[in-house]
């Protein structure tokens, strides 16, 4: 059953303890790229829309992406539902320390130097301007799938899935060595579209992807068969070791920018042993994890339990949703993911099959 909840960007002024991913939502967006854009809502909760519907709609969404649009892409972090009640300060609901976590490393990648292979950057228009954020292929039956935020996939401010959405994995320095892939369909609990962000999370199946070579189009193939894929587990991860990977640029509250967005950036630590709580974001069982001061563009980026570096890969345990200036200095120094649950589950399962 969704849970119906009321939000708003209201009580996030400069003590807030939750700082967006990024610009905000736009208010309106323009017509979907798909000719007919229809979808289904299954009696499980999952939420699914065509992103591109036939092979025509794909190569118009190829076409769209020109090397000078990736390049020009800002970065877009989660808007609440619109409502006209005042919401709260996650500053007010924070969970009281008990007990110092082991300390959070954090690593950016060297100058041209990629993270796992499977880990890449999401690209969609809204609004009529192009965004990006992170994500990452998760293995499905026909090794096609990316997860990433809800947000990154879906507009709470229009009520309907972003606009010419692709995915580029090991993206570093605006190189689509690895491919281009077109998102095919997109798969939601509905309850984010009711704004919950306990449900901050979509995947997205997509089309064989594309390089590009002297002007033409090349075939890169499947997505999972080129560069790998982390394995989905809905195991809790409270004061659990996790590995998260993303593609952070904004600035921080106080204006500073210490990422570009061109590479990944890697933060490992200890999750904390409380789940988290926003009434401002509708979030009741978040998982955080303190020490990673990631910044706009870092939503969607996975959480990964287990991470093999030699192997380059581990089981999928979450995607970046919210950031968090815990200290109220200025700099954002947290993140947080949705659980994944039974629920995450059944969404998975479904775009996985």
């Amino acid at each position: 059953m969704t849970r119906r909840l009321v939000l708003t960007l209201g009580g996030m002024a400069a003590l807030s303890a939750v700082a967006a991913l990024g610009a905000g939502t736009p208010a309106t967006a323009s017509a979907p790229t798909s000719a007919t854009v229809t979808a289904t809502t299954a009696a499980n909760g999952v939420f699914s829309t065509p992103l591109a519907g036939s092979s025509s709609d794909m190569q118009k969404v190829a076409a769209y992406w020109t090397p000078d649009k990736i390049r020009r892409a800002s970065t877009l972090g989660p808007t609440a539902k619109p409502s006209s009640s005042p919401g709260t300060s996650a500053a007010e609901v924070a969970p009281p320390k008990t007990k110092a976590a082991p300390k959070t490393k954090v690593k950016k990648a060297a100058r041209g130097q990629a993270g796992p292979p499977m880990v890449g950057k999401v690209f969609f228009k809204l609004g009529g301007r192009e965004y990006w954020c992170s994500g990452s292929v998760v293995h499905s039956k026909n090794h096609n799938l990316v997860a990433t935020a809800g947000h990154c996939a879906y507009s709470l401010t229009s009520n309907r899935a972003v606009e010419d959405w692709i995915f580029i994995p090991s993206y570093v320095d605006g190189r689509s060595d690895a491919g281009i892939y077109v998102g095919q369909t997109l798969y939601l609990h509905e309850d984010f579209r009711a704004g919950d962000f306990d449900r901050d999370y979509a995947f997205v199946t997509v089309y064989p992807g594309y390089t590009w070579n002297n002007g033409r189009q090349v075939a890169a193939g499947r997505l999972e068969d080129r560069v790998g894929a982390f394995v989905f587990s809905s195991a809790i991860a409270i004061g659990r070791k996790v590995s998260i990977f993303a593609y952070p640029a904004g600035p921080h509250p106080d204006g500073s920018s210490p990422y570009s967005g061109q590479s990944v950036v890697h933060c490992d630590g200890v999750t904390d042993k409380r789940w988290v709580a926003s009434p401002t974001w509708a979030l009741e069982r978040g998982i955080r994890l303190e020490g990673c001061p990631y910044t706009a563009g870092a939503s969607g980026g996975p959480w990964v339990l287990g991470y093999n570096a030699a192997r380059k890969t581990g089981y999928l345990n979450g995607v970046v949703s919210l950031t968090w200036n815990l200290n109220a200095d200025g700099k954002l120094d947290a993140v947080s993911t949705p659980w994944f649950n039974g629920a995450t589950r059944r969404v998975y399962a479904q775009a996985a099959g």
